[in-house]
């Protein structure tokens, strides 16, 4: 999906249904409407751990697991203004979920 249609849709867009969990979503609400209230400006990017969220009452975690859109995840940050720290701990092997975080 090109910028110009993301950017067209971003307000629009029912977040669970591009998600793996609530958690996830609250996340992607969080980076899209460029919420001040992030704990030290800092978001961290982990693998989900055989279903389980190890994370689940960390709010500055999104868990990845199938059923979560990296294109729109990527897509909130690099639109986001209030992040000052992103750290990558993991991203999948399939190179089509990488390439769409990515662009």
């Amino acid at each position: 999906m090109n910028m110009k249609r993301r950017d067209a849709l971003a307000r629009d867009i029912n977040l669970a249904d591009i998600t793996s969990s609530k958690k996830n979503a609250e996340v992607l609400r969080k980076l899209r409407d460029n919420d001040q209230n992030w704990v030290d400006n800092a978001l961290y990017i982990f693998e989900a751990n055989d279903g389980e969220e190890a994370y689940d009452d960390e709010e500055i975690v999104f868990s990845i697991r199938e059923g979560d859109d990296l294109g729109w995840l990527g897509y909130f940050i690099g639109r986001n203004q209030s992040l000052d720290v992103l750290a990558i701990h993991f991203l999948p092997q399939e190179r089509e979920r990488v390439d769409a975080f990515i662009e």
